[in-house]
């Protein structure tokens, strides 16, 4: 098990003009616990140092509050990898619905007796009073070995009260983005930018500079990345992603809709009206 430690300071991001607050905690990897005023709700769950019990190990502690769980009213599960569906972490959570692809919940009601909410492409699910939850496509690939190789891939958009969120889970350019613009009105998008090296893997995962560019697709108010920071997956220099990033939306324009958070650090950050 990872080693629990308090979070890092919580910061709190102005923006003049902007009214609805929304609480982020990046935790790490594609796992953020995200509070509105309506719903609080955490995005693959990967609380273990090592997934799957064999997968890479944690190069970062687990930074996270142990409070930081309670009072969850959903989890989402992009796919079926072991750095996003891991059973262990979602045994740690408390008895709340897990939403996850029709071909994955066999899987998470072996998870502790998790109860698993099966969502297609564009189902969608309404998961408490005023917030509903709709699967998105993406553009992946899923195993599971030895036993488990399926196409259950996607991401998620979640409206709960007047903010709407999209967790993309773990993908590459498409056009599905330009699909979710036209569905929805996204305010905070949490956009994956590690994994992009060699150029091959771009195929399945954004680079930081494509992530950009999911941001102006989707034409969403404020983009936090994740997937980064945490397992060491591939070439590119681990620290490098959100420096990529932050050089590219400065060239762009776009500095002041991209909030970076480091591994286990919290903040308050406000959306448009």
């Amino acid at each position: 098990m990872a080693r629990w430690r308090p979070p890092l300071p919580e910061t709190i991001n102005h923006v003049p003009g902007l009214s609805r607050s929304v609480k982020i905690t990046f935790v790490g990897h594609a796992t953020v616990i995200v509070e509105t005023g309506s719903c609080k709700f955490i995005t693959d769950p990967l609380l273990v140092k090592r997934p799957g019990r064999v997968g890479p190990s944690r190069k970062v502690d687990l930074v996270l509050d142990k409070g930081a769980l309670e009072g969850l009213d959903f989890a989402t599960v992009s796919h079926g990898h072991f750095d996003h569906l891991d059973k262990r972490s979602l045994c740690m959570l408390p008895s709340i619905p897990v939403l996850c692809h029709p071909r994955l919940q066999g899987i998470v009601r072996r998870s502790c007796k998790r109860e698993p909410v099966p969502l297609s492409w564009w189902e969608g699910a309404d998961v408490a009073k005023g917030v509903r939850v709709t699967a998105v496509p993406a553009k992946h690939f899923a195993a599971r070995p030895p036993f488990q190789w399926s196409l259950d891939y996607q991401g998620y958009v979640i409206e709960c009260g007047d903010v709407t969120v999209y967790h993309a889970g773990d993908c590459g350019m498409s056009e599905y983005f330009k699909e979710i613009a036209d569905r929805f009105r996204v305010d905070v998008a949490l956009l994956p930018i590690g994994a992009y090296d060699p150029p091959s893997f771009r195929k399945h995962h954004l680079a930081p500079e494509d992530a950009l560019d999911v941001l102006e697709i989707l034409g969403a108010r404020l983009l936090v990345p994740m997937h980064w920071g945490t397992f060491d997956l591939s070439y590119e220099p681990f620290d490098e992603p959100p420096l990529r990033l932050m050089e590219h939306a400065s060239k762009r324009g776009l500095e002041d809709k991209v909030r970076v958070l480091k591994p286990g650090e919290r903040a308050v950050v406000e959306v448009p009206g």
